[in-house]
């Protein structure tokens, strides 16, 4: 008791950060130095935090706020539904106001949530949940069994519209719900009101993993006019969300911000702060925000770059956290489009990218290229990295266009068949990444004969355009996309899969869906992680996107806010947002 823990000081040198110029070859380099802290809790000693050095220079508007969090953002999907929910910003959002069956600790481990750790039966496959006493609806509404029942045949519903992955998840009964053959799902069984059973037709790896995205709808609220096979009507509810999280729902001014008050129902106790908003910032002015107390946090849209790290640290009140982040920025292909299904067109589109200059300038010391799709943090990743990996080599790219038969024509753009290699590249826009990205890969591209030409749109008009273009609906080459995993489970078949949910691109590979039904079944760790290791090998050569990166995370926060301990890899503020406090 009483004992001074000794902590580590981290210094953090950024040896080199390129700057991208118009003229090819010219760069700049900066050396300079921060100092950051690292954490010296149970999750944290590996997260570097940023300390404010004059806290007292807190703006006088955020002085006086001190009933209301705000928190800036991107534009979200407007999808405040954690079971439709899927880009990252609407799932942020959610959490807020949602708490989950069963939670991710800080070092990647499920344990309780609204329910206890399920007592597994093996031999039947039957896990049994104990739901906790007392849970209640923002409105005092009793949580029970049938609200969890209720939510699990929206996710089996025909005309569910979510990326939860069923198939794997793999309920007994699940599909006669799903084609209307019977009313219930066979293998959900209600035992009392906090007590219910699934059974599955086998079990794996990632099962546990799936119940921590599972975050109940109210049966008294959503299940009033629900008919099954209709569940895409509970879209209506998208914008008027109702939970059993931290805070409660007040009002969303669409395009601007999204505000909700502390829900005195949460099943871990009310939050300290009364009221939170997410506030709709902009990329480009979003540190003015902050400089100026009109905003109190950034969540995960600060770049990890010393020219940031810089500003941030000469406000002097404004603290941060950095961590490795869960996901990789990537390039995704559209294999509905004929030429891209040409594996020499794609292995030539990163041939001929200079991924090391895009990274080094979005990122400084702070990213890494990958030629798979997993971070090098991950227990998963290969120790012998035996797959293939690509330099930046325009001449290769040259000689795989040459065997395909793309030849150069008189303008300098490739041409096959009477047909231009002119590629279609969807942006979305505000994106610092993005921006960079365009620069650079136009004239590497241009290069070596292909013609990019750039459309640019919101994220959420960009999902919506890979969807319609999987269904032929619509036409597009390549898209900049970042995926954060869901949970540190390795497992990707939502995403490479043929029928994969997240599978916005059309991409099927045999080889691929043998490697991922073969991994996700295989409880063996070390078999499993060789398993994992032949999956990127393929996925590597075959490219069904153009990897890129994976880089660090930081959230950004005023100094007034307190309790921002414990954040780690796998579990962030938004967490644990009944933690924090104003002084």
């Amino acid at each position: 008791m009483g004992r001074l823990k000794k902590f580590l000081i981290f210094i953090l040198v950024i040896n080199i950060l390129v700057f991208y110029s118009c003229e090819p070859g010219e760069l700049q380099l900066k050396i300079d130095e921060i100092i950051f802290e690292n954490g010296k809790n149970e999750f944290d000693q590996k997260t570097l935090y940023l300390r404010a050095k004059n806290p007292q220079n807190i703006p006088q508007k955020a002085k006086k706020r001190k009933d209301t969090l705000i928190i800036g953002m991107p534009s979200p999907n407007e999808i405040f539904n954690p079971v439709f929910a899927v880009a990252a910003n609407d799932v942020d959002i959610n959490d807020s106001m949602w708490a989950p069956i069963l939670e991710i600790d800080g070092n990647g481990n499920i344990l309780d949530g609204i329910a206890y750790m399920p007592e597994i039966f093996e031999e039947t496959n039957t896990y049994v949940f104990t739901l906790k006493e007392n849970l209640k609806w923002q409105d005092g509404t009793p949580l029970t069994s049938y609200d969890i029942e209720f939510t699990f045949k929206v996710l089996m519903d025909k005309t569910y519209t979510g990326t939860f992955e069923r198939d794997n998840f793999d309920i007994v009964g699940w599909e006669n719900y799903r084609d209307g053959i019977t009313p219930n799902i066979e293998g959900f069984k209600i035992i009392d009101d906090r007590k219910f059973s699934i059974t599955f037709n086998s079990l794996n790896s990632k099962k546990n993993y799936y119940f921590e995205r599972i975050k109940p709808l109210a049966l008294h609220v959503y299940g009033v006019d629900y008919v099954q096979g209709q569940a895409n009507q509970l879209e209506k509810y998208n914008k008027s969300p109702f939970g059993n999280g931290a805070y409660k729902f007040v009002e969303y001014i669409d395009g601007e911000e999204i505000r909700l008050v502390s829900n005195e129902h949460y099943y871990k106790g009310q939050p300290k702060i009364p009221n939170l908003i997410f506030r709709i910032v902009n990329e480009n002015n979003q540190l003015s925000l902050l400089e100026n107390g009109d905003i109190d946090m950034i969540r995960k849209n600060v770049l990890v770059v010393q020219e940031n790290i810089e500003i941030l640290d000469n406000m002097g009140f404004v603290e941060a956290a950095i961590t490795d982040y869960l996901g990789y920025g990537y390039i995704a292909i559209n294999h509905n489009e004929t030429i891209m299904q040409d594996k020499n067109l794609r292995r030539a589109l990163v041939y001929g990218l200079d991924r090391q200059t895009i990274v080094d300038v979005c990122f400084g010391g702070f990213g890494r290229v990958i030629d798979i799709p997993q971070n090098t943090n991950s227990w998963v990743y290969p120790d012998d990295e035996n797959f293939t990996k690509y330099s930046y080599d325009p001449e290769k790219a040259k000689e795989l266009l040459n065997e395909s038969g793309w030849v150069v024509g008189s303008d300098g753009i490739r041409e096959k068949d009477g047909q231009k290699l002119v590629l279609k590249f969807l942006a979305s826009t505000p994106n610092e990444v993005n921006d960079i990205l365009i620069s650079i890969m136009l004239e590497n591209y241009r290069r070596i004969g292909i013609e990019v030409v750039v459309e640019q749109m919101e994220s959420k008009t960009l999902l919506q355009k890979q969807n319609d273009a999987k269904e032929g609906k619509y036409s597009y080459h390549l898209a900049f996309l970042f995926t954060p995993f869901a949970n540190p489970d390795p497992d990707s078949s939502s995403r490479f899969s043929t029928n994969g949910p997240s599978n916005r691109i059309a991409y099927s590979n045999e080889k691929v869906d043998k490697l991922l039904e073969e991994a996700l079944s295989e409880k063996n760790e070390t078999k499993r992680k060789n398993l994992y290791g032949e999956l990127y090998k393929e996925l590597s050569d075959d490219l069904p996107y153009i990897f890129l990166f994976e880089k660090m995370n930081m959230d950004v926060y005023s100094s007034k806010v307190k309790g921002m301990e414990n954040i780690s890899l796998y579990r962030w503020f938004t967490k644990d947002l009944e933690k924090l406090y104003f002084e």
